[in-house]
């Protein structure tokens, strides 16, 4: 690992791996220890060969046309510190890094906790379950590949044509900007993941769902480049294969473009958790927090990202097109079964048949520093056809913040909302509180409608005394949720206080409502709060 703090580092040199950083701990005197510190050492002779000097220093020399230039040269006048392994830099969950990391001349695949940016140059950001980025994840000449279990609080950001030269100076390494060449104009074809398998899900209404599809790359110079995605998607459960086509086009300066056509299984009660958290919920327990519709869906819009040296702001507009109908449940396997009135077989509400048209507008942003991260997000909807002709206006927010107290100690808060104005609007535009997720001591999505407010905030203090193996500190949070869903207004709000133990997206939890004193033990899996 090299430590640097920016432009005025010091020379510190020391290995750039976790395993290294375990030999260089032994004893001094071992041969063992000075021979494999020698050999690892030796890896850097890659195309960065930042090793052999005690180089600590990176600086860009050539930052090329635009804003990836800015933001690469602004981040690296900030502390950092430079880890690098040949090929695959692993980055592992019980490391902290409080200060952005940097990545030259390799993949990296990232499990850590960092304070700051995660930058890679030269290479691809694979995040996997646990990553914790207080800033942001940036990939040079790579991509940012996703986890459902890793948290990027600044944004993740893929600058897949800004490509830099890696030089060994005396000092350290200087990059330069490489212009697109003729290479960088081929389209070129991928199966992403698993020969082409994209990530499952599980539902009480389609079982399981298994994408497949090619991926196709088009990249053609100054930050611009076309993301094409067909797939179809198998559903175990209702027998369908459905086809899909989204494709996502991103031009210099900010500006992107995203459409989406295809029939699918919708929801609007996938901000309460995560798909992955959520599809381990119905396969073990029987329970799904989410109600469904079907749908044959068009959706187009255009976007333009400003990005600055601590978060980004986004404003995008558009229009959707869809053609509803209702789906039953209670078909799918569960190893608690499917007889509970309020697992698998709870029925979804039933929408109204028909099509669905709206003008589409949002507005969205992210703010990271030292200790402080605060990230929101407006959509609002306004229908020229509906299925019984209802005028109205919805928008759906989503806001949470998230700050260090003492110590190692931190209080978040996630709020979501949903507020219609004019008449009411059709069922498939409701969405639902109650249960694990949001108040526990209630039933399952007992609360509906299209108006909503939720507000969770917890305090949450790790146990340091105690290590659990892999997963680290257990952590102890002290919760309160309130909320209310209704139709036409907001009814009367109802809380829960909770009290969670917490070890990695494992935890045990008790609620009670203090107006009822009715009370809910239970334990499982979850998704961290702060999206």
């Amino acid at each position: 690992m090299l430590s640097g703090t920016g432009p005025r580092a010091r020379n510190v040199a020391s290995l750039p791996a976790a395993g290294a950083e375990r030999i260089l701990r032994t004893s001094a005197g071992s041969l063992r220890s000075i021979v494999c510190s020698l050999l690892l050492l030796g890896a850097f002779a890659a195309p960065c060969a930042l090793a052999a000097q005690n180089q600590s220093r990176v600086y860009v020399r050539h930052a090329g046309p635009g804003e990836p230039g800015e933001i690469l040269r602004a981040a690296l006048e900030r502390p950092y510190v430079i880890v690098h392994e040949r090929w695959n830099t692993r980055l592992f969950r019980d490391s902290v890094y409080d200060r952005t990391v940097v990545v030259l001349g390799s993949d990296a695949s990232v499990a850590s906790t960092i304070h700051g940016d995660l930058i890679v140059v030269g290479g691809d950001i694979y995040l996997r379950p646990g990553a914790r980025i207080d800033g942001r994840a940036i990939a040079y000449g790579g991509g940012v590949y996703d986890s459902e279990q890793a948290v990027v609080d600044g944004g993740r950001i893929s600058y897949w044509d800004t490509r830099y030269d890696i030089t060994a100076t005396a000092d350290g390494a200087a990059l330069d900007y490489r212009p697109p060449s003729l290479l960088d104009q081929t389209q070129f074809a991928s199966l992403p993941l698993l020969y082409g398998l994209r990530i499952p899900n599980y539902t009480r209404v389609d079982g399981l769902s298994l994408p497949w599809g090619p991926r196709f790359m088009l990249s053609w110079g100054h930050g611009s480049s076309l993301q094409v995605d067909p797939t179809v998607t198998y559903r175990s459960d209702i027998g369908a294969f459905d086809p899909a086509l989204s494709a996502t086009a991103t031009f210099y300066p900010g500006w992107s473009a995203r459409v989406y056509a295809g029939r699918g299984t919708f929801t609007n009660d996938d901000w309460i958790e995560s798909d992955l958290i959520n599809s381990i919920k119905v396969l073990v327990n029987g329970r799904d927090h989410r109600n469904y519709w079907r749908a044959d869906r068009f959706e187009g819009r255009v976007a333009r990202t400003f990005t600055g040296s601590t978060g980004e702001l986004t404003v995008w507009g558009g229009a959707r097109t869809e053609r509803d109908w209702s789906i039953a449940a209670g078909g799918p396997w569960s190893l608690r079964g499917r007889t509970a009135g309020d697992g698998m077989i709870r029925p979804n509400p039933a929408i109204e048949r028909g099509r669905l048209s709206s003008g589409l507008a949002g507005i969205g942003g992210s703010l990271s520093r030292r200790e402080l991260a605060f990230a929101a997000a407006v959509q609002v909807e306004r229908p020229f056809d509906a299925p019984n002709d209802e005028s109205f206006t919805q928008a759906t927010i989503d806001a949470g913040i998230r700050f260090a107290t003492f110590a190692s100690q931190s209080f978040e808060l996630h709020s979501h909302a949903v507020l219609t104005a004019g008449d009411t609007a059709p069922p498939q535009r409701f969405a639902y509180l109650g249960g694990s997720g949001t108040l526990p001591t209630f039933s399952v999505l007992e609360f509906g409608g299209e108006q909503l407010l939720f507000v969770e905030s917890a305090y949450n203090i790790p146990i340091t005394a105690l290590q659990v193996p892999i997963f680290g500190a257990p952590v102890l949070s002290l919760r309160h949720a309130i909320g209310a869903a209704g139709v036409g207004k907001l009814p009367k709000f109802e809380q829960n206080l909770i009290g969670r133990v917490a070890v990695g997206i494992a935890y045990a939890e008790y609620a009670i409502d203090p107006a009822t004193r009715n009370d809910a033990f239970s334990v499982g899996l979850s998704s961290v709060m702060f999206r």
